[in-house]
């Protein structure tokens, strides 16, 4: 596996815009809706969810929850339980973050349930999630957990933390209707490419996982994308 230092020079080379296009909306768009003072789920958070940890400045508490304890956390306090069940009570949370956990459920619709319950009015839900219905997800829906495991752990993830997928709620048609149904509304969406992270095994790899994932930014290409980012408002008195 190539070192993060050749990453980057690849990346800069390859892909310059990987970092705005990728992770740069979903941090923006995320700091517009971050209330100050907000109380904060981080929904499947293991130790912590990188992408709220520029905002803990404005998160008065922020909570993880998730079906296994994590060996260390970058978290106010943490709860073990499934997300269709969350011990919390109504109206506890200003925002809901559930990051590439949604495919992992095979009840989405009961955890968009339990996050409309445990939200206050008005506040959000935000996520990611892999586009199903593209070619690396389509290759990854046929693999047994096991291979699967073992694929990952050739990039660097835990077998540990490799969990089954099920794929509910993983094209934007199927998303929406599911969270409309638990009383979402959409206020943000984007869909990114990110087939790269899954080739540093070499030098030539990289480079062109990071040129098909930039080919992607064309609209034509735009059903290729494998990443659905969004924040969904639950409908209420203060929406």
């Amino acid at each position: 596996m190539i070192s993060e230092e050749t990453r980057r020079r690849l990346e800069a080379r390859f892909y310059p815009r990987l970092q705005q296009t990728v992770f740069g909306e979903l941090d923006r768009a995320l700091a517009d809706r971050l209330r100050e003072r907000a109380v904060v789920l981080d929904s499947g958070s293991g130790p912590g969810s990188w992408v709220l940890q520029a905002h803990r400045p404005r998160i008065a508490l922020l909570v993880g929850e998730d079906v296994y304890v994590p060996e260390r956390a970058d978290l106010d306090a943490f709860v073990l339980a499934p997300c269709t069940r969350l011990p919390f009570a109504d109206d506890s949370f200003d925002l809901v973050l559930a990051y590439l956990v949604l495919e992992h459920l095979p009840e989405p619709g009961a955890a968009f349930r339990e996050y409309a319950r445990v939200l206050k009015p008005g506040g959000y839900f935000c996520l990611k999630t892999p586009a199903v219905r593209t070619p690396l997800f389509l290759l990854s829906r046929v693999l047994p957990v096991g291979l699967h495991r073992r694929l990952k752990a050739g990039i660097g993830a835990d077998e540990a933390d490799v969990f089954a997928t099920y794929y509910r709620a993983n094209s934007v048609a199927t998303l929406e209707r599911a969270l409309a149904k638990a009383g979402f509304r959409r206020t943000w969406l984007r869909t990114v490419d990110q087939t790269y992270a899954y080739l540093p095994q070499t030098t030539w790899t990289y480079a062109l996982g990071l040129l098909y994932s930039r080919l992607t930014e064309l609209p034509i290409l735009a059903f290729l994308r494998n990443q659905i980012i969004g924040i969904y408002q639950l409908v209420g008195e203060d929406a």
